[in-house]
């Protein structure tokens, strides 16, 4: 299995896993964090599969394409965290704590993920760190 594939798998599993988390959190709490949870959980997940979308045409070219990639979507995060959390509240009557923890650990996660990502392309098999 290659890394792309790897790194594919990895961010399902993530997603199962809170999916599971939010299911948990509708039943033995509120709605609102519940929704807060789901929807931090949701956009982490849409921002990580286009990270690696993005990345999957870098690694064509070089790694410091990739590198710019996974910069400029961290500004990208940042951009729609704050997004979220100013319309999200209102819209869709979410827990902004439940939002912004469910949205940190995703952006922690990717960014693990993303480091990893870079260090296997970047280093050569035959090498071991």
């Amino acid at each position: 299995m290659n890394t792309f594939k790897r790194a594919l798998l990895f961010i399902f599993i993530y997603l199962v896993i809170s999916i599971i988390i939010t299911f948990a959190v509708y039943i033995f709490m509120t709605e609102p964090q519940a929704e807060g949870y789901g929807i931090g959980t949701l956009l982490s997940f849409l921002l990580s599969l286009l990270w690696i979308l993005g990345a999957r045409k870098g690694m064509q070219s070089n790694t410091l394409v990739l590198l710019s990639i996974t910069v400029g979507g961290f500004m990208l995060r940042l951009i729609l965290l704050g997004v979220f959390m100013a319309g999200g509240v209102y819209m869709f009557k979410m827990d902004l704590p439940t939002f912004a923890i469910a949205f940190l650990v995703g952006t922690i996660y990717s960014l693990i993920l993303e480091v990893w990502f870079f260090t296997t392309l970047s280093t050569p098999d035959n090498t071991k760190l």
